[in-house]
């Protein structure tokens, strides 16, 4: 079975590296998988050329929107999300989920990280935005208080939680006070170390601090923070988000739970 992620930019993603180690852990024997770079306008011309060789797909920025046109079928979760990054084609047809979600509820959950109750800030208002807002919301946040660059962006994402049912939410402010919870969902310091106060927010002495970017074990949003608060890349949902993707694809239950240590040893070695 072949499979691929397609993005752009797509050169430094580690997901190809990710599924070749989980294909060892799992003793998966008859699968592949590549990264394709789809140029700007590009997108129609894959799905109608070069998705034929594939058996399923990741999708990465900028497409998780996009791509919801050429599905045949589309998972309920991924339906209230209005965002897929993961694809399966079966007799043809093609099915879309959002295997994110999933990605990051296990992250809170390898992490002890609570949520009830917590005030929370997330900032971004992308796609990955409205995913970890409905995880939030689904674990029984207090509050949700939304910082992005753009405000209609942040505004539309207040009302997507609105629609969700949940009333809680604000856009940030200088009046805010210190939250439990920071998330960045953004890929600033992704590849460029630039420098910027984008990620001057208040926090509690003990909050805890999630960056969604994976590549790096102390993030230029971790960075801005002193090593007594919890601090957590994206690493976990990185991986349970491929695991969640190869169980849709072969349609088989995975447990990870022995060989989780090993795949992250196995990446942070690539990454060095």
């Amino acid at each position: 079975m072949k499979f691929a992620v397609i993005g752009n930019p797509i050169e430094k993603s580690l997901s190809p590296k990710l599924h070749k180690i989980l294909y060892k852990e799992l003793e998966i024997l008859d699968c592949s998988y590549e990264k394709i770079q789809i140029e700007n306008k590009k997108l129609n011309h894959f799905f109608k050329n070069e998705f034929n060789y594939l058996d399923g797909i990741n999708i990465t920025i900028p497409f998780k929107d996009e791509v919801l046109k050429f599905l045949d079928s589309i998972d309920s979760e991924a339906k209230i999300l209005g965002n897929v990054n993961c694809i399966s084609k079966q007799n043809d047809m093609l099915y879309g989920f959002n295997t994110d979600k999933y990605g990051f509820d296990m992250l809170l959950k390898k992490n002890n990280i609570l949520i009830k109750d917590k005030e929370c800030i997330i900032i971004g208002a992308g796609s990955s935005a409205k995913t970890i807002i409905k995880c939030l919301i689904d674990h029984g946040a207090g509050k949700i208080i939304i910082k992005n660059r753009s405000i209609e962006n942040a505004t539309k994402l207040q009302i997507f939680a609105d629609n969700l049912g949940f009333k809680n939410t604000e856009l940030f402010s200088s009046d805010i006070q210190d939250c439990n919870v920071a998330i960045n969902t953004t890929p600033i310091g992704m590849y460029v170390d630039d420098k910027h106060n984008f990620f001057d927010i208040p926090v509690k002495k003990d909050a805890c601090l999630i960056d969604l970017i994976y590549t790096s074990k102390d993030t230029l949003f971790l960075k801005n923070f002193s090593n007594h608060f919890q601090k957590i890349n994206g690493l976990d949902m990185f991986i349970f988000q491929a695991l969640k993707s190869i169980e849709i694809w072969k349609e088989t239950n995975y447990n990870l739970d022995s060989q989780i240590e090993s795949v992250k040893k196995q990446l942070e070695i690539i990454k060095c």
